[in-house]
Parts: C-alpha cells; sequence; structure tokens
C-alpha cells in the first residue's frame, strides 16, 4: 500500500510538474510575441516617417536597416507566417497563430 502511494504520488509530481512547464513557456512565448510585435510595429512607424510611406512587406524593413532580420513568432516557429494588415496609409503586422492565449483571445488578434 505505501510504495503504491508512493508512485501515485510520484506520478501526480511528474504530471503536475509538466504542466508547469508548459504553462511557463506558454508564457515565456507570450512574453516573446509582445516583445515582437513591439519592435515590429515600432520599426513600420519609423519606416513610415522617415520615408513617408508605409512599407511593402517585412522584408522591407531588414533591407532597408530597421530590423536586422524578420522575427521568428514563437507560436508558429517561423518567421514567414506574421499576419499583414495594410493599406494605403496603414501597416500593421499580427501573429499568424489562431491559438488561445493565457488571457483567452487568439494570439492573431493581438
Amino acid at each position: 500500500m505505501h510504495r503504491t502511494c508512493s508512485v501515485l504520488l510520484l506520478l501526480f509530481t511528474m504530471i503536475c510538474g509538466s504542466m508547469g512547464c508548459s504553462y511557463s513557456q506558454r508564457l515565456r512565448n507570450e512574453a516573446s510575441l509582445r516583445e515582437a510585435l513591439f519592435v515590429l510595429r515600432s520599426e513600420i512607424g519609423q519606416f513610415t516617417l522617415d520615408r513617408q510611406r508605409t512599407p511593402t512587406s517585412l522584408s522591407e524593413l531588414a533591407s532597408g536597416g530597421y530590423i536586422k532580420q524578420i522575427p521568428i513568432d514563437p507560436f508558429t516557429g517561423r518567421n514567414d507566417t506574421w499576419r499583414i494588415e495594410k493599406s494605403d496609409e496603414h501597416f500593421d503586422v499580427r501573429s499568424g497563430s489562431d491559438a488561445i492565449s493565457s488571457e483567452g483571445t487568439r494570439y492573431s488578434s493581438w
């Protein structure tokens, strides 16, 4: 009986620990996404002020020296999945992931 309880307790601890790691990683990825979006939006704004027009793509920010490279979206694991919303006077970037955040919103709405 004592051995069975010990095994169950060990399994419970391992499961809860792995869930905590997963949640911690999710929060780190969310912080990384917020930072990437902040940097991209700041540099889009600077590009627009400097050149009196919005960029045509994120690649133009990199080739123009505004960013070193297009960051990786932490939830897609790629740098070519960013969603771009643009018009003549507006250029915005969002995550390419439709996963639900810890806040209950889609990352693609951030």
